[in-house]
Parts: C-alpha cells; sequence; structure tokens
C-alpha cells in the first residue's frame, strides 16, 4: 500500500488511540479530524495494522469487533457482554498456571490472548444497565 500523507495522518491518529474501540467510532472521530481520509480507508487501514501486529482485535458475541493499540505489556481481558466495556487485568498465577501447563503438555508457548466473557456485577459499572 502506498503511504500517502493522509494515510500518515490516518496512521498516527490510530496509534494515538487509547483504550478499546470499535472501528465504526474510529471512522467517524478520524472523519471529523481529517476530513480527506474515506471510510474504506480507515477499515482497511486497521486490518493491515492488525495484521502487522501493531492493534489488537477482540471480538465480543454479536457486537462489533472491539480494537487497542498493541500493549507494550501483556494483560488480559474481562468483558460485560451487557454493555460491552472491557475491564484489564493481570495475574502472576494465571500466567503461571498456562506456562505450567503447556511444559506439561510439552508446548512452548510464543503468546497468547486471553479473554473472559459475563456480566458487570454492579450497576454504576455497567452502562447497559
Amino acid at each position: 500500500m502506498r503511504i500517502t500523507k493522509a494515510r500518515e495522518e490516518l496512521l498516527q491518529f490510530i496509534l494515538k488511540n487509547e483504550g478499546h474501540w470499535n472501528v465504526q467510532d474510529l471512522a467517524i472521530e478520524a472523519r471529523r479530524q481529517l476530513p480527506k481520509i474515506g471510510i474504506a480507508t480507515v477499515y482497511r487501514t486497521v486490518n493491515l495494522l492488525v495484521e502487522a501486529g501493531y492493534v489488537s482485535k477482540s471480538e465480543v458475541g454479536h457486537g462489533p469487533a472491539r480494537f487497542e493499540v498493541a500493549p507494550t505489556e501483556h494483560h488480559d481481558h474481562l468483558t460485560c457482554l451487557d454493555c460491552g466495556k472491557i475491564f484489564e487485568f493481570e495475574n502472576d498465577q494465571i500466567e503461571n498456571l498456562q506456562e505450567k501447563t503447556a511444559k506439561k503438555l510439552g508446548f512452548k508457548l510464543q503468546d497468547h490472548k486471553m479473554e473472559l466473557y459475563g456480566h458487570c456485577l454492579k450497576a454504576e459499572t455497567c452502562s447497559h444497565r
């Protein structure tokens, strides 16, 4: 893909995004800030960034896929099936158990992604309730 000035601006825009987002919302915001960018270009660019490992993708139930700029440090996700909110967490015991399990089965882990799905228990944390 040819890197034009507009695409370079879009890349910078995407890589500055924090948190978890869907492409539809990203495209709307990108069009506000970069009016020369087409929606199809936003979708293609996000997919290319996922393929290149700069952006990670999470798919939750029937809703749109969510993305985040690839984190520099590993973390896992808890995702609410009602509101779609994603809670990031780290747990050394889980990480150790995964390593032990892989070793026991004669497998060397290179990478992994853990995504847990459920429902917010507190109404104040769930934007769906």
